[in-house]
């Protein structure tokens, strides 16, 4: 008899829209975010997003921050005093939002084929997908605010109900925030099958040799000496965003004629401005730059301050 929970990855598990439109798209497998009405793209690592080919996550896609107004901003924040302070939240709200928009533009061109592939199944009835009606009157973000309030909402009572076929259209789709629009009536939640979505969209699986259940976990045993094979290699995948091997040369260059700053933390602004100017924009997080720039500054400056640049 199987312990409790062993089957928990497929046949007990529910997962998002976003979910879902990831395990198509990147092979994520969806079980890491429990909360369905939490956008799991916002839990896409720096280098998660690399693989995929969009640019890192920006933090407004956590309050879905594309829906967000200057209306909507100055009557949140209305009570907030000094005005100072009211008019700042206000001016950062509204550059979260406009950087989200940016972000979305690229995202979506991005998504085209897998969030494809995805419609056509729930739209051929091939998923069976549950969600919660948003009274008439009540937005999207309403219910993304509500639900992530600490204190409970006033829309926690929205029962599930069934997604008719006919209801999906890719305009009417917000991928982010598990939401269709159709007939004039808006569902958020949205819900499918993790079991069923992995059969329609399976992918290659590699057997675990000395695992086991203790009750509800799984334990690793240890191998013996010898063992262990190596991973199997992965097919390449979509190539790099950023222009890395460019970076390299340019970095190489920097240094081969003395231009290199002095600050290892004005190197990673030069080199961020460098990939705005040449890659229309679309720059790497400063933890990525960091990361790249941290051999040069180990091999041919001094390694006992890694934030000043002093030959050796």
């Amino acid at each position: 008899m199987k312990p409790f929970g062993s089957n928990r990855l497929t046949s007990c598990l529910d997962g998002s829209l976003n979910e879902g439109l990831l395990w198509v798209w990147a092979e994520r497998v969806p079980v890491h975010n429990i909360y369905r009405e939490k956008n799991a793209f916002e839990t896409l690592q720096d280098w998660e997003c690399e693989q995929i080919n969009i640019p890192p996550v920006p933090e407004g896609v956590r309050r879905t921050a594309q829906y967000l107004t200057e209306e909507r901003l100055r009557s949140k924040n209305a009570w907030m005093k000094p005005k100072d302070a009211r008019e700042y939240h206000i001016s950062k709200g509204m550059e979260e939002s406009e950087a989200v928009r940016q972000w979305l533009t690229l995202v979506r061109a991005a998504m085209e084929l897998p969030a494809t592939e995805l419609l056509l199944r729930l739209r051929r009835g091939e998923i069976d997908a549950t969600c919660k009606r948003l009274p008439d009157g009540v937005e999207i973000i309403d219910f993304v605010e509500d639900q992530t309030s600490f204190s409970g909402g006033d829309l926690d009572n929205l029962v599930d109900s069934a997604i008719p076929s006919d209801f999906w259209t890719m305009p009417g789709i917000d991928w982010l925030s598990n939401a269709v629009t159709a007939h004039g009536s808006t569902y958020c939640d949205v819900s499918m099958s993790v079991e069923v979505l992995m059969r329609l969209f399976p992918v290659e699986r590699e057997p675990v040799v000395g695992a086991e259940f203790v009750g509800n976990y799984v334990v690793i045993k240890e191998p013996a000496e010898g063992s262990i094979r190596p991973l199997p290699r992965k097919a390449s995948g979509r190539p790099p965003m950023f222009a890395w091997d460019a970076f390299h040369v340019e970095v190489a260059d920097l240094i081969k004629n003395e231009r290199m700053p002095r600050k290892k933390e004005a190197a990673i602004q030069h080199m961020i401005s460098w990939f705005a100017s040449t890659q229309a924009g679309q720059v790497p997080s400063r933890s990525a730059v960091s990361e790249k720039l941290t051999p040069y500054y180990r091999r041919f400056f001094s390694t006992k301050n890694e934030n000043s640049i002093e030959p050796q």
